[in-house]
């Protein structure tokens, strides 16, 4: 099931210019800009996606390297002439290179194999070229190569060094992995106001076996607190394989991912024990082409990674993104992206796409966080799928492998969604999107925030609510088949135990019968009449079952448990006691 969003053969001898050059290149694409009403793309470069089928398609898949680095020149040494090459000549491009470079002609999800970044002959007009294409007839699309970027600022001053801060088994600074109340930036925090993750790693602090990609301004190579968690990634912005951190978001947000944690030293990262490819698609100034995020997407999922993480945006759609977006969940990866920071509506690429998951920031006070610490807020829309902490954020710096930094934006919050759903896949590898989505909206905290934002059910400035890292593993794990003989009728136990502090089991039993083919749901309401929970939402079985509710993020009261599947419904009560 996708989530609802509310908006919208074999190889020709050729030459091929050193791959060294092309790092050059690169860096020069950004010096020379166009814009229109949807922000700035590339003068140099356009996204292509080849019709199917023709040949024009074939000899491109044939001509270019299977390499990242590597690109087909128009002025290269072919021994004869062929329809590609002129094609290129003709439309004024000069080189081309593949967005899944190992590709072949064979269909891939979203048509990935057939798209393309093409780089334009000295002195040739962007627009001009890119209306020749399409009238050409040869494509699927033809895009400007947009301008996105990173979706966090550092904190001002906020460097410190880590003598004065407690090692990570306190992380008493990590006030959205534990909210004790604690003062941030001046500002004393609201108890609870966290991810629940102190609690969730009762059931998993991770596996090796799962991997996540940050794509992003790199990472630090050499920092202690990632040793034994890097695999090998991917430079895009200077096209090579050296995913070196030059500007400080990647670090950052890597570390709230999956800094070794436990270890008595700086910070601890929600995903204790998961490796992390860094995939490098923003430069040194903290921006990057779109042809850049799709090329790291492909890379990432053809890397085996499960989750991705893009704390970037762009105010400009594109095709060429989005289908990049759906091959990776066409393959059965989770992509979670920031809403961006402008305090307003607008939709920001990736975020505004289907099949991924799109994150707003909170502050320590569970508010929607506005203004950042150092200005704008946390956007928001019809687009948002859940909220995180994303304001103050200890994470570890580029520079120095002894020193900490505070960084504000939602792209702090996208890493602490994307480490839960890398915990969720910890327990179970298996996992589909909807199981994940279904889980995380599950078990959100709902109406947190001012009331006048954070509205019952869905809204546009949380989404479905605070994410609960406990609650959505308990969606994962809480709900058992307890016994193979099928029950005569439908029935809901009396929780146990009852009273309860903070857990409780609930039993129910589903009959055979036709009638009983819808969706079973059960609901935890507090004495409002408020739904606070749904610890089971699915087509179940015949049998009888168990399924846990945590209350630990609840108060002391009288509370109800609402179990229906089809017409048939049945409520009971119970006492949480702290």
């Amino acid at each position: 099931m996708v989530k609802h969003k509310f908006t919208e053969v074999s190889m020709k001898r050729f030459f091929i210019i050193s791959a060294r050059l092309i790092p050059i290149l690169f860096f020069l694409l950004l010096l020379n800009t166009n814009s229109n009403a949807e922000g700035k793309y590339n003068s140099s470069t356009l996204i292509l996606k080849f019709k199917a089928g023709t040949d024009l398609f074939n000899q491109a898949r044939e001509l270019v390297p299977k390499t990242p680095e590597g690109a087909f020149y128009v002025n290269s040494n072919l021994l004869y002439t062929n329809t590609i090459k002129t094609f290129l000549s003709e439309y004024d491009l000069y080189w081309l290179k593949g967005a899944k470079p190992d590709a072949d002609t064979r269909p891939l999800a979203a048509g990935m194999e057939r798209i393309f970044i093409a780089g334009l002959m000295p002195g040739a007009v962007v627009e001009t070229v890119r209306d020749r294409l399409i009238k050409s007839g040869e494509f699927d699309y033809v895009e400007f190569d947009h301008i996105g970027y990173a979706g966090g600022m550092l904190a001002p001053g906020s460097e410190e060094n880590t003598a004065v801060l407690p090692n990570d088994p306190n992380f008493n600074s990590q006030w959205g992995l534990r909210n004790t109340g604690q003062t941030v930036n001046g500002i004393v925090g609201t108890n609870g106001g966290d991810i629940n993750i102190a609690n969730a790693w009762d059931v998993t602090t991770g596996n090796t076996s799962i991997k996540v990609a940050v794509l992003d301004s790199g990472i630090p190579l050499t920092h202690p607190e990632f040793s034994g968690r890097l695999l090998q990634g991917y430079d895009y912005a200077n096209n090579d394989n050296n995913p070196t951190d030059d500007q400080g978001h990647g670090t950052n947000v890597a570390s709230i991912i999956g800094a070794n944690s436990n270890n008595g030293s700086l910070i601890a990262g929600i995903n204790w024990s998961c490796k992390i490819i860094p995939v490098k698609i923003l430069n040194a100034s903290g921006s990057g082409l779109y042809s850049w995020w799709v090329s790291g997407i492909t890379y990432a999922v053809d890397n085996g990674a499960k989750v991705l993480n893009m704390s970037v945006g762009g105010a400009s759609t594109n095709a060429a993104l989005e289908d990049a977006v759906n091959y990776a969940y066409n393959n059965g990866r989770i992509v979670v992206a920031c809403m961006m920071n402008n305090n307003n509506n607008a939709t920001y690429y990736p975020a505004g796409f289907q099949n991924l998951i799109s994150v707003g920031a909170i502050n320590n006070r569970m508010q929607r966080a506005v203004p950042f610490c150092w200005g704008g807020g946390s956007s928001y829309g019809l687009h948002i799928d859940f909220t995180a902490p994303g304001e103050m954020i200890i994470g570890l710096t580029h520079t120095n492998p002894a020193t900490t930094s505070y960084w504000c934006g939602t792209s702090q919050a996208t890493p602490m969604v994307c480490a839960v759903v890398s915990l969720l896949f910890s327990v179970n590898s298996s996992l589909t999107y909807t199981q994940i989505y279904n889980a995380l909206k599950n078990s959100a905290r709902d109406q947190v925030g001012p009331s006048n934002e954070d509205t019952p059910g869905f809204d546009n400035y949380f989404g479905w609510g605070l994410i609960n890292s406990r609650g959505a593993l308990d969606q994962i794990n809480g709900i058992q088949p307890i016994s193979a003989i099928v029950p005569e009728k439908f029935g809901l136990h009396q929780n146990y135990p009852n009273p309860f502090n903070p857990v409780t089991k609930i039993r129910f039993d589903i009959p055979a019968g036709n009638t009983f083919s819808a969706v079973t749901r059960l609901a935890i309401y507090n004495s409002l009449g408020q739904e606070i929970a749904v610890p089971v939402n699915e087509l179940l079985s015949p049998g009888t079952y168990e399924a846990e509710f945590d209350g630990s993020g609840s108060a002391s009261g009288v509370y109800y448990y609402r179990l229906e599947s089809g017409d048939l419904f049945e409520m009971k009560k119970m006492i949480l006691v702290k």
